[in-house]
């Protein structure tokens, strides 16, 4: 892909009324040209076609209906002129101005830019500049891969609606995925990353390529310390991380090897001693037992010490700049928390441990790993352009599935977030991780600088082709949910004798997302999320057990929050609305707002669906009843894999933002904006005074016709039919009548001082 001259760009339109692409304008031009430009599988297609679709457009204006000639030639002067050239006749039909039709909101029409490149490398040898309701007026779909991209929750504006209000957390977002701040917006340290994927914001292309140009580096300093990528083979099973675990483990892997390489000695083998060759061992008759039992362990220490040059090569440990301080092979605290960085970078929802799905990405290398990265990276960007949401999980939960379109053809159900990516993949020629980066190098040339960060990549919208979307597509598309509850247990999971019981669930609760078209209902995606159960809660001062049950029956979403704020209720622990952080080099308490938001580690995470259901009145007015239910985002996804909610639903954060974008794309929507609450309180903790703010809920939208979800009984196992209504004593507290202790005294390394709000 070569970068055009100026010559090759169109100037932008401004001014140009905000429109949508009209599809039956588009289909009459495709069928003058004879050609489908919205398939991208007939590869051997040439420009042919552009060519055609432009001299039918020249020639519309000079010749008559029957052919004949309307001017006489001159017989002093011969002939008519040559016809214009291939090259001549493609660039008419790229100056024609086309109706794009009404705007859509997956529109980038309004965008400050302008003006998109298109790239497709069936119709051009070179990116080219087009006004952008131009390139979506000719079947292309612009997507943004600049820095400033955000989800459609975060937007300021409805494309064609004049119903602009300022998204607060917009910001933020961009901020979080290029490295600026941290979740607080506090500048991260140079060695510092957010690696956020899993909470549902992935790193911006400057991100990417950052780490792409440090590559290099990186490699030499894997070199240079010996790494051996090799040892990362999945079949060695999971190595568990526990305190003091690493360290034995350690201790008898050199007692093994000790009393082989003794061995190894007396049978002659000192040279294979020197160089390390334990193999050697095997081949000698009475040696092969040692050698496995040694072989065994020495599988694992490989894993942890190459795991190890790993991590500090990328400067992933907690200390000293990321490059840590551990011994080599002891699977320790400080190594199982750059193993938790490790999979937040690379996206793997790990559990501390060393395991098959953290070994599979460590067998990549480096630049395998970046390549991946990157194809995150682009597969949000293409989804929120195409306002889909399909990523397979309907199809892998119903195979067999199919429906039927307005003329009796069948699908079956397609995995489009995959789809689409691959083909964008194709059209920006980044399929090979061995030529990705010259690639974005590329594309960042065409980019726009951003002047207050003129190193980043900046600002690019890319016109490409991409594939049909399915027949059930609209604007206004009738979606519904179903919740199913799984198994549910109402029992009190613990004996007389305070033993937890078991109350196994081989049936986990599961989302579905699905859509009405032609009489028939197709899922769309099929996610496991959470229920309520039973949870901790204070009262009058004491810690007990109260089931926090999600409600069964017909409710609707009409209320979709953006960056939604949990507003603690009376009786919150004062310790858990402060936190430790390092500030200025020194650990301070200062207000925690990690769990109230707005952010991704919010008790919502980043959008929340509201459960409630409408009742409507004589006078015709309709009231909704709000149990504070919520379908949300959130940050632990250990619970949505294998344990609770207080009665929530809950989703990967990342999911959330999909499947909630996708419905404001789709569904008919006012835009409320910024909620003004004016929340907050002020309390003391360890004598210090602190004052927590919340001036908002979060930036709201109302749909005009609610989406219906109904969640389900489940299956209710156990002895139990219904939920107690009463708290229960937990195990282990002192429910007697002595007053409560005092606040306990600061802790080890917490600095006095003024609180930080």
């Amino acid at each position: 892909m070569d970068v055009p001259t100026n010559a090759d760009s169109r100037p932008p339109t401004p001014s140009r009324r905000p429109t949508q692409p009209n599809s039956a304008n588009s289909q009459n031009l495709r069928a003058r040209a004879g050609l489908d430009l919205n398939r991208r599988a007939d590869r051997g297609r040439s420009r042919l076609g552009l060519a055609a679709l432009a001299l039918a457009a020249v020639c519309s204006g000079a010749c008559s209906s029957d052919g004949a000639r309307e001017d006489p030639v001159d017989p002093a002067h011969g002939g008519a002129a040559e016809p214009p050239s291939a090259e001549a006749v493609a660039d008419t039909f790229w100056e024609q101005e086309l109706d794009p039709g009404p705007v859509t909101k997956t529109s980038l029409r309004e965008h400050e830019l302008g003006e998109a490149w298109v790239i497709d490398p069936d119709e051009l040898d070179e990116p080219r500049k087009l006004a952008i309701d131009q390139a979506e007026a000719r079947g292309y779909t612009v997507i943004d891969l600049g820095d400033s991209w955000r989800p459609y929750i975060f937007s300021h504006k409805t494309p064609g609606a004049e119903d602009h209000s300022d998204n607060a957390y917009a910001s933020r977002y961009i901020d979080l995925a290029n490295d600026r701040t941290d979740h607080d917006g506090d500048p991260l340290a140079e060695h510092e990353h957010n690696y956020l994927e899993l909470y549902g914001i992935p790193p911006s292309l400057s991100v990417v390529l950052d780490e792409w140009r440090a590559l290099p580096e990186l490699e030499q300093c894997l070199t240079d310390a010996g790494y051996d990528g090799s040892s990362f083979d999945p079949s060695i099973g999971s190595i568990i991380y526990k305190r003091n675990a690493g360290g034995k483990r350690l201790r008898k892997w050199k007692s093994a090897r000790s009393r082989l390489e003794k061995d190894m000695r007396k049978a002659k083998l000192d040279d294979a001693v020197a160089a390390k060759d334990y193999a050697a061992a095997a081949e000698v008759e009475g040696l092969e037992k040692r050698y496995q039992r040694f072989a065994a362990i020495d599988r694992e220490i490989q894993v942890i010490r190459n795991a190890q040059i790993r991590f500090r090569c990328e400067e992933l440990f907690n200390e000293r700049d990321g490059q840590g301080k551990f011994e080599a092979g002891n699977f320790d605290s400080s190594t199982t928390h750059a193993l938790a960085n490790f999979e937040k970078k690379h996206d793997v929802m790990g559990w501390g441990h060393i395991t098959a799905d953290n070994l599979a990405v460590l067998a990549l290398s480096p630049r395998e790993a970046v390549y991946a990265r990157l194809v995150r990276v682009l597969t949000e960007r293409v989804v929120s352009a195409a306002g889909i949401v399909e990523d397979g999980s309907a199809r892998d939960w119903k195979p067999d599935f199919r429906y039927e379109d307005a003329e009796g053809n069948e699908h079956a159900l397609r995995d489009l977030a995959t789809e689409f990516t691959a083909a964008a993949i194709e059209t920006l020629t980044l399929t090979d991780p061995d030529t990705a980066f010259a690639q974005l190098e590329r594309l960042e040339q065409l980019a726009k600088d951003d002047p207050d960060h003129p190193e980043a990549f900046g600002e690019l919208l890319v016109a490409i082709k991409l594939p049909e979307l399915p027949p059930y597509y609209s604007d206004e598309m009738a979606f519904s949910t179903v919740i199913d509850r799984g198994d549910v247990w109402y029992d009190f999971p613990w004996d007389e004798e305070g033993n937890k019981s078991s109350q196994p669930r081989r049936r986990k609760p599961k989302l579905t997302l699905y859509v009405s078209y032609e009489g028939q209902r197709i899922p769309l995606v099929h996610w496991g999320t959470t229920i309520g159960s039973w949870r901790s809660e204070l009262h009058e001062g004491k810690e007990y057990y109260a089931y926090k049950n999600s409600d069964v029956g017909d409710r609707v979403w009409q209320t979709i929050m953006a960056a939604p704020v949990w507003i603690p209720p009376e009786g919150t622990p004062t310790k858990s609305l402060t936190k430790r952080k390092n500030v200025g080099g020194k650990m301070k308490r200062v207000v925690n707002y990690d769990e109230t938001g707005p952010g991704y580690m919010s008790a919502y995470g980043l959008v929340a669906g509201y459960h409630v259901k409408l009742h409507t009145k004589k006078d015709g007015t309709v009231s909704a009843f709000d149990n504070q239910i919520r379908t949300h985002g959130s940050v632990d996804y250990m619970s949505i894999l294998r344990r609770y909610s207080h009665g929530c639903h809950r989703l990967y954060n990342m999911n959330a933002v999909r499947m909630f974008s996708m419905i404001l794309q789709h569904r008919e929507y006012r835009r409320e904006g910024q909620t003004q609450v004016g929340a907050g309180r002020k309390f003391e903790y360890n004598g210090k005074q602190y004052s927590m703010r919340l001036p908002t809920r979060g930036y709201k939208y109302e749909l005009v016709e609610p989406v219906p979800v109904t969640v389900t009984e489940g299956r209710v196992r156990g002895t139990r039919q219904h939920p107690y209504k009463e708290m229960m004593p937990k195990p282990g507290v002192d429910y007697s009548d002595e007053d409560d202790a005092d606040e306990p005294p600061l802790e080890p390394g917490e600095a006095q001082g003024t609180a930080a709000e």
